[in-house]
């Protein structure tokens, strides 16, 4: 199944100061704790392949953390601000993939980053089976997503309208995942979980490793 225009188009339109925007969106105290959780995932040996980078603010958190980093979307505008701003690490490539379908040889990577994108594609199942598919056996998943589960009401609804009075609509596919309904995904294509938990105290984000096994 391959990505839809309607996905990579909507995106499109929003790369131009992403990240900003994003921030304002979510905040930035959930970044900070994301990213504490992200660092402690990876470690210098990881060839590592990341799905959905967008204009590639994760990516820029964990690129000193592994050897090699292929990130990738399927938004040329957001390949573009993402090359713009890894220009300066020379262990990071950025190009040009579908998550559902991508170019890769099987059991290519050590690893698979996928931050915000499974609760906006519109079949989570297929991308994690692509992340099946390209993982070396004993190679693991990292998944993040922000989501407004288990949120207090007033500060989902404030997240909701900084999300409209930036972006104005909401993408064409989603969901408001829960660390179950997450973790269920991510069995279903055929991965062992090994963490899944909810980060954050206003806005929430879900974390999940998941492992390949034989």
């Amino acid at each position: 199944m391959p990505g839809s225009k309607e996905e990579y188009m909507y995106w499109g339109e929003r790369a131009h100061g992403h990240e900003n925007n994003y921030l304002y969106i979510v905040g930035p105290t959930i970044n900070q704790k994301l990213k504490s959780w992200l660092l402690a995932q990876f470690r210098d040996t990881y060839q590592v392949l990341e799905l959905g980078c967008g204009s590639g603010n994760y990516t820029r958190m964990v690129a000193n953390r592994v050897k090699q980093l292929t990130a990738t979307d399927l938004a040329p505008e957001m390949v573009e601000e993402a090359q713009n701003k890894l220009g300066g690490y020379g262990n990071v490539e950025v190009q040009i993939q579908d998550c559902y379908n991508t170019s890769f040889e099987d059991n290519t990577f050590d690893a698979v980053l996928m931050t915000n994108l499974l609760h906006i594609v519109k079949d989570p199942v297929t991308v994690m089976k692509e992340s099946h598919r390209v993982i070396k056996c004993d190679g693991r998943a990292v998944i993040v997503d922000v989501t407004g589960y288990k949120m207090p009401f007033f500060k989902k609804m404030g997240m909701v309208f900084r999300y409209m009075r930036t972006w104005h609509r909401p993408p064409p596919h989603g969901m408001n995942p829960s660390p179950g309904k997450l973790a269920t995904i991510v069995k279903k294509a055929g991965f062992t979980v090994e963490e899944s938990k909810l980060l954050g105290k206003d806005t929430k984000a879900v974390c999940i490793r998941a492992r390949k096994v034989k």
